[in-house]
Order: C-alpha cells, then sequence, then structure tokens
C-alpha cells in the first residue's frame, strides 16, 4: 500500500511538472519597421524607421560605419541616420522623392530615424528600396508599413529583394 501511494505521489507530481510551461528558447528575428504615413494637414510623407537598438549598433559597429557598438552619442545616431538615408529611397512617377533627415533618437532598446518630404498631395504609389542592415545580418528583415489613405499596406524586403511597388 505504502509503496503504491509513493507511486501515485511521483506520478501526479510528474504530472504536474508537465503542465508547467517551459522556456521558449526562440530566436528573435532580426528586423525594421519603417512606417510611411501621409499627413494632409501638414502636406508632409513622413517616414518613421525603428530598429533594434542592440541590433543595430553592433552590426554598424562591426561594420565600421560607427566607432563603437553604442548609438547613444549624438555622433552615432547622426552616422546612423545617413547610413538609413542612403539604404532607404522612395520613389514616384519615376521620380525619386527627396527625404529630409530630421532626426534620430534612443528609446528602451529601439533606436528610430526620422524623414521627411513635403509634397503638394500624396503619391499615388511608391517605389520603396529598403536594404537597412541586409548586407550586415543574416536573415534581416525590413517590414514597411506605408498608410497614403485610410489603408495600410506592407511588403516586406529580406535577403536580395529589389524595390517593391506599392499603391495607394
Amino acid at each position: 500500500m505504502l509503496t503504491r501511494r509513493k507511486t501515485l505521489h511521483t506520478l501526479s507530481g510528474a504530472a504536474l511538472l508537465a503542465a508547467l510551461p517551459l522556456p521558449a528558447f526562440a530566436h528573435r528575428e532580426k528586423k525594421t519597421l519603417t512606417t510611411i504615413e501621409w499627413d494632409a494637414e501638414e502636406k508632409m510623407l513622413n517616414v518613421i524607421h525603428s530598429y533594434h537598438l542592440h541590433d543595430a549598433e553592433t552590426a554598424l559597429a562591426d561594420k565600421g560605419i560607427i566607432d563603437s557598438p553604442d548609438l547613444f552619442s549624438l555622433k552615432a545616431r547622426a552616422q546612423l541616420a545617413l547610413y538609413t538615408a542612403k539604404n532607404f529611397t522612395l520613389s514616384s512617377n519615376g521620380q525619386e522623392i527627396e527625404l529630409d533627415i530630421i532626426g534620430a533618437e534612443t528609446e528602451a532598446k529601439t533606436v528610430y530615424v526620422y524623414q521627411q518630404a513635403r509634397m503638394d498631395a500624396p503619391p499615388k504609389a511608391l517605389v520603396i528600396k529598403a536594404s537597412m542592415l541586409r548586407d550586415i545580418i543574416p536573415g534581416q528583415l525590413n517590414n514597411v508599413d506605408v498608410k497614403l489613405s485610410g489603408e495600410i499596406r506592407s511588403v516586406q524586403f529580406k535577403k536580395n529583394d529589389g524595390p517593391k511597388k506599392v499603391l495607394a
């Protein structure tokens, strides 16, 4: 009887342990998120790029784009903004849209780069090139959300993807 009771306790303990959630050992995706939004009141096309802070600072330092893996200095954030401008372009009707760099800032585990372009009207379609970090980080994904009218259109850039067209 005592052996049977011990066996039941052991089995019920094992069942309880099996029901507990186990830690997940998944890898976080290496990705950026860019949002492009038309501001009708200001007649501006606003672009916000968000990078995972650690991914961006280590990749850019390894490539020699910034001096050390630290994006808290103004100089390093300016270098990230220039790198972003070089690796992200928009065009409409065969003409490149001149995006001005507004700035860059860090917040928690994210670093943001801001760009904008003054336009008379929202573009009907955009051709987007987003190659940020893809030549540095294996498996890097660049997600772009576009909101020119009421609807959000999304595209994703990976591997050797070239420019992609998004309709308003």
